[in-house]
C-alpha cells in the first residue's frame, strides 16, 4: 500500500497539477515564483473563485516547498 491509497484520485491528480503549475512557475520567474502565486491566490479569493484559489493555495505550498533549501525535500517525483 503507498501513501496515497487511501487518497481519491482526483486528489492526488489535483496535487500533481499544482506541482508541475510551481515547477512552471520556478522555471519562468525563479525566486520571485512565490511571489507570482501569492498575488495569484489573492486575486482568486477576491474574485470569489473558489476552485480557482484552492488550486493556486496547492501551487503556492508546492513552490515554498520546491524553493525551501533548508526545509524538507523536494518533491522530485
Amino acid at each position: 500500500m503507498t501513501d496515497h491509497d487511501d487518497i481519491p484520485h482526483s486528489e492526488t491528480s489535483q496535487e500533481a497539477q499544482a506541482i508541475a503549475a510551481a515547477r512552471t512557475l520556478i522555471a519562468q520567474y525563479g525566486e520571485d515564483a512565490q511571489v507570482i502565486a501569492m498575488m495569484r491566490v489573492s486575486e482568486l479569493g477576491f474574485s470569489g473563485d473558489i476552485e480557482g484559489y484552492t488550486h493556486w493555495e496547492m501551487v503556492l505550498a508546492a513552490v515554498e516547498v520546491l524553493t525551501d533549501e533548508a526545509g524538507p525535500p523536494r518533491l522530485d517525483s
